[in-house]
């Protein structure tokens, strides 16, 4: 569990903070992304992510998805950071912004198979999206409901763009 070695978050109580490097996450190590932390309650677990699904084996040219970490919980849901290359999207701008990805709608028709695990989400399993800026950087937020997900029936995105990825 987190709360036994992870050190408590600064940003919310009662939480204990992520903070990645490149010990432990590929795109890191490979210099494709910026360092990023997530703050988890205590009992959240962190998973291991095998090296097809993380990429150790394509950074930094990996042309498809990769996860970087997965944390979870049996009752609170899962977590995962996901990192989608813009050139996937034809984009090859260096430090592209989201509006240079494209509209929030253009976005989610793009990625929603990497946030389901299989299919591409239709419009009426998006039912809610929302544009929201953070400490100056912009993020589309989704929320799913996809019952023929491999990830599960409701999904919650939070996506922006760091460096040549984007992330989930």
């Amino acid at each position: 569990m987190v709360g036994a070695y992870l050190p408590k978050s600064s940003y919310e109580e009662g939480f204990y903070q992520f903070s990645a490097d490149s010990s432990k996450t590929p795109a890191l190590r490979a210099g494709a992304l910026d360092r990023y932390s997530v703050s988890f309650p205590p009992r959240w677990k962190e998973l291991p992510v095998s090296n097809a699904k993380s990429g150790n084996y394509c950074q930094p040219r990996c042309d498809e998805a990769t996860t970087e970490v997965v944390f979870s919980d049996p009752k609170q849901g899962t977590m995962q950071i996901i990192i989608i290359p813009t050139t996937k999207l034809r984009i090859s701008k260096k430090s592209p912004s989201m509006s240079d990805v494209g509209s929030i709608n253009n976005v989610i028709n793009a990625i929603s198979p990497a946030i389901t695990g299989s299919v591409a989400a239709e419009e009426e399993e998006v039912l809610n999206k929302e544009e929201i800026t953070e400490k100056g950087r912009k993020y589309y937020q989704y929320e799913l409901l996809t019952p023929f997900a491999e990830t599960g029936l409701h999904n919650i995105a939070k996506i922006t763009t760091s460096q040549v990825c984007m992330i989930k």
